[in-house]
């Protein structure tokens, strides 16, 4: 037979009430008591109904979760922290990946908001802009956005701007001052951020910020660092270092490229990239990049987005999360 509250109650020595606050995550109970019920529920393996749930409280029980490209190790990593995080709870988690489909991001927002498939969303790295993300807040279903600000709903990001500093530092502290800085301009990345933190380390240490060691590409992939490292060694200024806040695939093609071309990395040119991607362990030489806290953004956006949803917390919150340098073999 199935596992029922007064099952739970029983054991606990509490009411079923009781039970039914615990596993409806509802205030006004103790931490001891809410922990001991909890743990009574696994034992027990209790798993509420959900659709009952729903009928009661007229919620989907659902968060979705909505991606730009679910083959993403930036994306996978986030997604590791939402489903790793310590809290107990009783949402399934829905994923939209926007990748080749005939319907835009905007139009999928529209849809999971009037619909009321999801009782919240998650949202990584969306290009919407904010007019297009305003249906959440006007169909009024609570919403987190990761990876980049938005001044109408929470938002989880990372100090780009002085995530870029500390790289661009250490560039200069290692005698570098002819530094190349590839940049991409697409919509899900915050890159004027992590330009103007190698613009200020450049000037914080009396060195031009000179526009010709800038270099734009359309894509954060390793196929375009590997196009743009030719025009890279063809400034007017020869570089002996690059920084690549475009990501660490563009730093991974650049040293591919440069390995082809018999330039020693670091030694004749130092790379730097941007996210610390599993594969900035496995590129040789190993690459020195700046870590994007993507476990602690997953972990944060769940417990911003099941506060909104139960009605714990109505402030707008933005949880800004430091990077970290991690130096290896590259630079």
């Amino acid at each position: 037979m199935p596992v029922t509250l007064k099952d739970i109650a029983e054991r606990a020595k509490v009411t079923t009430a009781t039970v039914s606050m615990v596993i409806n995550s509802k205030p006004n109970i103790s931490p001891e008591t809410r922990r001991k019920v909890l743990a009574i529920a696994r034992e027990l393996n209790y798993y509420p109904n959900a659709i009952a749930r729903g009928l009661a409280t007229r919620k989907a029980n659902a968060i979705g979760v909505i991606v730009p490209n679910l083959a993403s190790s930036y994306v996978v990593r986030i997604l590791q922290g939402i489903k790793s995080t310590n809290r107990d709870i009783y949402y399934t988690v829905q994923l939209f990946d926007t990748l080749g489909q005939k319907e835009t991001e905007a139009q999928l927002f529209q849809r999971l908001a009037r619909e009321r498939r999801i009782d919240g969303a998650i949202l990584i790295g969306a290009v919407c802009s904010e007019d297009e993300l305003k249906v959440f807040k006007d169909e009024m279903v609570p919403c987190v956005m990761i990876a980049r600000k938005c001044d109408f709903m929470d938002s989880v990001y990372v100090n780009n701007t002085g995530g870029s500093f500390d790289a661009t530092k250490y560039l200069i502290d290692k005698g570098h001052t002819n530094i190349a800085c590839v940049v991409c301009h697409k919509k899900n990345l915050p890159m004027e951020e992590r330009l103007e933190g190698y613009r200020q380390a450049l000037t914080a240490h009396g060195i031009p910020a000179a526009p010709e060691l800038v270099f734009e590409v359309s894509d954060d992939t390793m196929d375009v660092g590997l196009s743009v490292f030719d025009t890279i060694m063809a400034a007017p200024v020869r570089p002996t270092a690059v920084y690549a806040p475009a990501g660490d695939m563009v730093a991974i093609g650049i040293i591919k490229r440069a390995k082809a071309a018999g330039i020693a990395v670091p030694a004749d040119l130092a790379v730097v990239g941007f996210d610390d991607l599993p594969a900035a362990e496995v590129v040789e030489p190993t690459l020195t990049t700046v870590r994007q806290p993507k476990l602690e953004m997953g972990d944060h956006a769940i417990n911003l987005i099941i506060d909104k949803i139960e009605g714990r917390d109505r402030e707008i919150r933005f949880v800004e999360l430091p990077t970290k340098f991690i130096c290896r073999n590259s630079a």
